[in-house]
């Protein structure tokens, strides 16, 4: 019996892992068909469509998934009816969060997150109330294992120079940001050093920061994780200075 019950969760585990990387591929489609529309469709011209087929690539989304999602950008069936959405929230405590989505249908996708703001201590908030604390950024890793001593402060002034805002380093991974105008000047001061940025992202970073109690981060990785769970949500930000990932 207990052999039958581990086998189960093993299926359960597996079952819950392939949905979640299912939603995951749709997510990223639906990002690479709203970025080919809202600019090129060639990604060398347009550096959100670069950056959403990098992270397909990155999660090993197959070559003729990710071209499909570029031809529904060129006039194919259900790609017009994709729209972006930005909702504003107050989470646990007062945490600031801001909810980025798209959708086919705007109603039910603010109904679903309503839902689980209701069930994880949170609210909608009025639009502006939150997004004032926020600034889009450009953000990117770079591995610099391969560069040593001095070369490493000239790329570091050279970054800085073309416009990066804030380095963190993790030993030989830097992780760059910069405003998205100037994101590719980064890029480029990097490549003319041979070095490759990769996971590229336009994220929201919260200008002030808040620091919640250890029950307070639990609750809001929980609130985190549920509206990440939903179709219809691409990304989630909070004002948290806490790392909620491994709660």
């Amino acid at each position: 019996m207990s052999g039958h019950s581990k086998w189960a969760q093993i299926k359960h585990k597996k079952a819950t892992t392939d949905q979640k990387r299912g939603i995951l591929f749709s997510k990223i489609a639906r990002e690479i068909t709203v970025a080919a529309r809202a600019g090129s469709v060639d990604p060398a011209t347009n550096q959100r469509l670069r950056a959403a087929i990098e992270r397909a690539r990155s999660f090993g989304i197959p070559k003729e998934n990710v071209e499909r999602a570029i031809e529904r950008a060129s006039g194919a069936a259900g790609a017009e009816s994709l729209h972006e959405f930005l909702c504003e929230a107050l989470g646990p405590k007062g945490i600031l969060v801001i909810i980025e989505g798209i959708t086919d249908n705007k109603n039910r996708s603010l109904a679903e997150i309503r839902l689980v703001l209701s069930r994880h201590g949170a609210r909608p908030a009025d639009p502006g109330s939150i997004l004032w604390n926020f600034e889009k950024r450009g953000s990117f890793e770079a591995d610099l294992s391969v560069t040593k001593g001095p070369a490493l402060d000239d790329i570091e002034l050279a970054i800085i120079d073309a416009g990066a805002t804030d380095i963190k380093k993790d030993d030989s991974c830097w992780v760059i940001e910069s405003t998205p105008s100037q994101i590719e000047g980064v890029r480029s001061a990097l490549a003319s050093r041979g070095i490759a940025a990769k996971e590229t992202a336009f994220v929201y970073h919260a200008k002030t920061s808040a620091s919640p109690s250890p029950e307070s981060e639990k609750m809001l990785h929980d609130l985190v994780e549920a509206l990440e769970g939903l179709d219809d949500v691409q990304n989630v930000y909070t004002n948290s200075n806490g790392d909620t990932s491994d709660l």
